[in-house]
């Protein structure tokens, strides 16, 4: 039996199936195009089967095909386009067919074969306009989406729900908070990249790099989030459909920048002048965190403490090379 990964290219996707291949499952990973030979040559000596499969989220008999011709058990739908405030990289229509006609389609799809778990991984974008509030958001926070993004994402997650409650789906729902870390790299379904992948470009070509004074989030490492999505689709029985995916805290990348330097040479990093790093945020304003109380109390799961995450990504770029980054991210 099998678990299907929509989005297997992406930044989440990567991590996931490396994650999903390290724990010894057999993994269909479904992409737009075929994965990266960086990526497939660091997952070989993993214990899991890899089973890859290009196809078209848009095309109904393209995720049948992939359900039911591997044995498909689980479903994790990353399949996305990201967009940011002033979306510009895809038309509407686009966006609203692969977010989200692709999830009712595939949903319908899991309901006739009788999957165990389809796991959807949603966004905080759901909740942006609590984001710069007075609390942490918690998955009992009201929706408050501003943009076309977390609208459909907010779309998806009652098109989850209803596949539950009508047809008996199991699902479960991962919000996802400000990832970082291995593996992100530029798709091109991504509008804007992370300030902590800009800061590791600009390390590992030898860029200065000017930080924002603000640009605090709740940054979280990919592999933690992979980690939780990996016990959302296997866990024998989940408490609850919805869990926050974050560290739980703000920290500013300048942590990221601190553990660069201890490894590569010449990293250089200032907050003296007008920084050289892209944000989506407004940076005049403290944002605050999403919550991790429900799947640490449920689930016993934790996340990594902003120190351990900015070591890991920095010791993956360093056992990487600048080369295999900047291969990565132009489509090799």
């Amino acid at each position: 039996m099998s678990i299907l990964v929509t989005g297997a290219g992406g930044f989440i996707g990567l991590n996931l199936v490396e994650r999903l291949l390290g724990d010894g499952h057999s993994v269909v990973a479904l992409g737009n195009r075929p994965m990266s030979a960086i990526a497939k040559a660091a997952f070989a000596g993993l214990p899991g089967t890899l089973t890859e499969v290009t196809a078209d989220v848009r095309r109904a008999e393209d995720l049948r095909a992939a359900v039911h011709d591997h044995g498909v058990r689980q479903i994790f739908h990353g399949a996305a386009i990201t967009l940011g405030p002033t979306p510009f990289i895809a038309p509407a229509s686009d966006v609203m067919d692969i977010n989200l006609v692709s999830t009712a389609t595939l949903l319908g799809i899991a309901r006739e074969a009788g999957v165990a778990r389809f796991v959807y991984p949603s966004s905080v974008t759901v909740h942006a306009g609590s984001s710069f509030g007075e609390a942490p958001l918690t998955e009992d926070t009201p929706p408050t989406p501003a943009t076309l993004y977390g609208f459909t994402k907010l779309a998806c997650e009652r098109l989850m729900h209803d596949a539950a409650a009508r047809h008996g789906v199991p699902i479960a729902i991962g919000r996802i908070t400000a990832a970082f870390g291995p593996w992100e790299h530029d798709t091109g379904a991504r509008e804007l990249l992370s300030p902590p992948f800009q800061i590791a470009r600009k390390a590992l070509s030898g860029e200065p790099i000017t930080l924002a004074t603000g640009g605090w989030r709740d940054w979280t490492s990919a592999r933690d989030v992979a980690r939780a999505f990996a016990l959302l689709l296997t866990a024998d029985s989940l408490p609850r459909t919805t869990y926050n995916l974050s560290l739980g805290q703000i920290w500013n990348p300048a942590l990221l920048c601190e553990a660069l330097a201890a490894r590569l040479p010449g990293v250089t990093y200032t907050t003296s002048g007008p920084t050289n790093l892209s944000y989506n945020d407004d940076l005049t304003r403290i944002r605050q965190p999403m919550t991790n109380t429900l799947i640490a109390a449920d689930l016993g799961f934790h996340f990594q403490s902003p120190q351990e995450a900015a070591a890991e990504y920095a010791d993956w770029l360093d056992a990487l090379g600048a080369e295999p980054f900047a291969a990565l991210n132009a489509g090799g």
